[in-house]
């Protein structure tokens, strides 16, 4: 019943939907393939360079895409059947909201960096948090943890208390960039939001020192 529920609603990178990424990624890699191709099967079509370039580089990125997605779907499915797991909460529909609502009125006045998880509108039932070794799902939006990109995580004074994950991506000739992975902790969940910091602070000083 968990793997039904998430070929419908879920996955990641973000990710939700997964079937869906999975299946339109590789359509683009093989519309890619396929266009790579017209200067073999055509040997009178003109620009056949950008036949080869435009369609290799779809290609690659259309597989690239697809495999990537398949790994985080598996990822996905392991945090779901409880693998890995760092902590769990669920938090109340009201509360959520209420954090939503503050949380892109944050973002959009910049008092806070952009979050990456999408939320819904509003929550019918209690919000469920997953946190795993290297991934989290908050609900039902699946996020692999950039443990490379971390810059730094910490619990926010409340109600509710927020954990938030901060990142920065570098990125050549342009600014990097910076955003978070920030979501409500449930009443009573405080000793598990600062067992996810613990984690991850652990994590990274094993595999890159101190920052």
């Amino acid at each position: 019943m968990v793997h039904a529920r998430l070929e419908e609603t879920q996955v990641g990178g973000t990710m939700r939907y997964p079937g869906r990424l999975i299946a339109l990624s590789l359509a683009a890699g093989l519309m890619g393939a396929l266009s790579a191709s017209v200067p073999f099967l055509d040997s009178d079509r003109g620009e056949e360079g950008a036949w080869l370039i435009l369609g290799g580089m779809a290609a690659l990125i259309g597989f690239t895409a697809a495999a990537t997605l398949t790994l985080n779907l598996r990822r996905m499915r392991r945090l779901n059947d409880g693998q890995g797991v760092v902590a769990r909460w669920q938090v109340d529909p009201a509360i959520w909201s209420a954090f939503v609502r503050g949380d892109r009125e944050a973002e959009r006045e910049g008092r806070k960096l952009n979050n990456a998880i999408r939320f819904r509108d509003r929550a019918a039932a209690p919000v469920q948090v997953l946190v795993g070794d290297d991934c989290l799902q908050v609900d039902g939006d699946f996020h692999k943890v950039a443990l490379a990109e971390l810059t730094g995580a910490a619990l926010s004074a409340g109600p509710p208390k927020i954990l938030e994950l901060r990142f920065v991506t570098p990125r050549p000739q342009r600014s990097d960039l910076h955003y978070a992975l920030r979501f409500a902790v449930a009443f009573g969940a405080e000793t598990a939001a600062q067992a996810v910091i613990d984690h991850y602070d652990r994590r990274y000083r094993e595999k890159y020192g101190a920052r």
